[in-house]
């Protein structure tokens, strides 16, 4: 192969090359200190993760709803902490027309999705017994037994997705439904008072 200038070959300087004496220790130190290196980084950045459900308070809506409800507004009392409420509306839903529903959400204990929502009984805009209404809350669910909680009675609608009691007044509609057991639902719909 012929070249158009003079080609040299590269000649030893005669100096040892300090990378060739490497071993394997002297790799495993430097992983080491590297991975040292970054554990500190991280112990001064790491932040614990916030509980992802986000509590909100109840009180303003609360006010509002009983200014304004033709009804006795529910609250439930006497639960404990780890009932914790993440949603509360007071406004109208798809099926209530223009009346405005009081609806509070919340996580149960064992960390089921449970709401309770709250209608008049009728209004001028809306028969909030009608099936419109139910049907919405509980999720197309299908009504079943009867039980009473409290001296009051409440009926059991089901769903797929959801588990309902109803209780159907002359002056208000009441639904408690969840995603958990029978037992944490009728719990929370016999802590249900009427606000102060």
């Amino acid at each position: 192969m012929a070249h158009d200038g003079q080609v040299t070959m590269p000649q030893p300087t005669g100096r040892p090359n300090a990378r060739m004496r490497q071993s394997v220790g002297d790799m495993v130190r430097s992983l080491a200190i590297v991975l040292l290196a970054i554990g500190a980084i991280m112990l001064v950045t790491w932040r614990p993760q916030p509980d992802a459900v986000r509590v909100v308070p109840i009180d303003q809506q609360l006010v509002l709803a009983m200014m304004q409800a033709d009804f006795e507004v529910f609250v439930p009392v006497g639960l404990a902490d780890d009932w914790r409420s993440t949603s509360v509306r007071w406004e109208p839903t798809e099926a209530s027309g223009i009346a405005p529903v009081w609806h509070v959400g919340y996580v149960t204990p064992s960390d089921e999705y449970l709401q309770f929502t709250q209608i008049a009984a009728q209004t001028s805009s809306t028969d909030a017994e009608s099936t419109s209404f139910i049907a919405e809350q509980t999720l197309s669910g299908s009504p079943s037994a009867t039980v009473t909680l409290d001296g009051e009675e409440w009926q059991r609608w089901e769903s797929s997705e959801r588990s309902s009691l109803v209780r159907v007044t002359d002056s208000d509609v009441t639904v408690v439904s969840g995603t958990g057991e029978w037992s944490e639902i009728e719990q929370f719909a016999g802590a249900l008072r009427v606000a102060q």
